[in-house]
């Protein structure tokens, strides 16, 4: 995995929320909180220290032994928080995990903690390491992720560190909120480029024949935000008048190089999708019929650019797996790029081909979109079983999608007998603003539940059938 020790060139959104103290955060909400057994790994964390209110606010950010004003972790423990702003990246640390160790130090008593970051709750970046892990009071950087707003803290101490320790005791968290922006995106345009790197935006080449490209396809506007159709790239390519074209022609060796409101993560299989408009594209259309190309780079920092990778299953059309020239549409893995907030491409189009048909223009950018996003289901493969039954050690697995959720979830509910179903959906009081029954003949059903009217945070959604309980955390936006 890469190291980069700069900051980012830039960021992109709208203005960071206050903290409890001008410029800082602190923790607004407990999402989850799930408490370890103390080292004997048989005993329960003391009540005192099971209430998870105590995390949130400024931190005491006192090791005098008094009133308890922490949460204790317990082995193996974990939490799930949210700060009451976004977190700024800025030069040097920025924010201190506050723990409470009455007059230890970590050699004498290493109670320690892993953490990771968030921006939308489904995608985290780890600030430590397995193997450098903060003991007591850890200050942090958020390294190239522009900002985060959820934090995830989990326990490592050393087993067996004392005979009645609890773990890692959290105090509170004081993060920075100044000099970043906070995006005002929503759903999948989340993951969509919003903004551009240097000045100029994009170096725009010429045509084939040397001449300037036309005037209707010189907007770089068009380059910003989701493309007409996000799941079928074929519905973005119908021909269109001049007023009407949809993208932006990067002209012979043309180059932009796009920002994103929300960090690219890199994830299982292909992590970035490259919309390009030919009009009248089909599939069968090969890349030799219409062979523009264009080279894709993706970057954390805004100045050291990583080639992306075209992966085996997506060299289609004329592409070679392992390179990152890509033939009109096109899907990338990030390969040693943990995420990226810049994506470049490049036209190369003439430069590999001295026989493209007309008046050529060059890649025709359409959109960009990051394909690690909390707005897509993950789903089980059910292939070479004769039901889903087969696959289900519980009785009951739930799913919701997208999430978060604007206005409408999709939960999906798979069991393995048939059965009424509660569905109830509370909010963090534990109020129920939601509820369904369904009624299951058959083992599979898929339903929708409107978030018309519910205010923006956090939810809970429980699925009850036949005596089992299923949780999922929902985020409405």
């Amino acid at each position: 995995m890469l190291t980069f020790t700069k900051k980012l060139a830039a960021t992109a959104g709208a203005v960071c929320l206050a903290g409890a103290v001008f410029g800082q955060v602190t923790i607004s909400n407990v999402i989850s909180a799930t408490q370890g057994p103390k080292t004997d790994q048989v005993s329960s964390v003391d009540a005192a220290r099971s209430s998870s209110i105590n995390m949130q606010g400024t931190p005491e950010n006192t090791d005098v032994q008094g009133p308890i004003n922490f949460y204790s972790l317990g082995m193996g423990g974990e939490v799930i928080v949210q700060m009451s702003g976004a977190i700024c990246n800025q030069p040097g640390n920025d924010l201190t995990v506050v723990e409470t160790t009455w007059g230890f130090t970590c050699d004498n008593y290493p109670e320690s903690a892993r953490v990771w970051a968030s921006q939308d709750l489904c995608n985290w970046v780890e600030l430590t390491t397995e193997d450098n892990p903060i003991c007591h009071n850890g200050e942090l950087d958020l390294g190239c992720l522009p900002w985060a707003l959820y934090l995830k803290i989990r326990d490592v101490s050393p087993e067996n560190y004392t005979v009645d320790g609890d773990g890692y005791d959290v105090d509170g968290v004081i993060g920075n909120s100044t000099g970043c922006t906070f995006p005002t995106e929503t759903g999948l345009a989340r993951y969509a480029a919003n903004g551009f790197l240097g000045n100029p935006q994009a170096t725009q080449g010429n045509t084939e024949n040397n001449t300037p490209v036309p005037a209707a396809r010189d907007i770089q506007a068009r380059m910003l935000g989701l493309p007409l159709n996000v799941t079928n790239i074929f519905a973005n390519d119908v021909t269109t008048p001049a007023s009407g074209n949809n993208f932006f022609s990067l002209g012979r060796n043309g180059s932009v190089t796009l920002s994103f409101p929300y960090a690219l993560i890199n994830g299982p299989g292909a992590d970035v999708q490259i919309y390009e408009t030919s009009f009248n594209d089909v599939a069968s259309r090969t890349c030799g019929n219409y062979p523009e190309r264009a080279t894709v780079e993706g970057s954390c920092d805004g100045v050291t650019f990583v080639p992306l990778v075209i992966l085996a299953e997506d060299a289609g059309n004329g592409e070679t797996a392992g390179s990152n020239t890509i033939c009109r549409d096109g899907r990338l893995d990030f390969g040693s790029l943990p995420f990226a907030n810049y994506i470049r491409i490049t036209d190369v189009t003439f430069t590999l081909t001295t026989n493209f048909p007309g008046n050529g223009d060059g890649f025709d950018v359409d959109a960009v979109l990051g394909l690690q996003n909390c707005s897509v289901p993950a789903r089980l493969d059910l292939s070479g079983y004769e039901n889903s039954a087969e696959v289900l050690e519980d009785v009951l697995f739930m799913e919701a999608w997208p999430n978060p959720a604007q206005e409408v979830l999709n939960v999906s509910l798979m069991m393995n007998q048939p059965g009424d179903v509660m569905l109830n959906l509370t909010d963090i009081t534990g109020r129920i603003v939601r509820t369904k029954r369904l009624n299951a003949d058959g083992v599979n059903i898929i339903q929708d539940i409107s978030l018309q009217g519910l205010s923006e945070g956090m939810y809970l959604l429980q699925a009850e059938t036949n005596g089992v309980r299923e949780v999922l955390r929902i985020v409405k936006n």
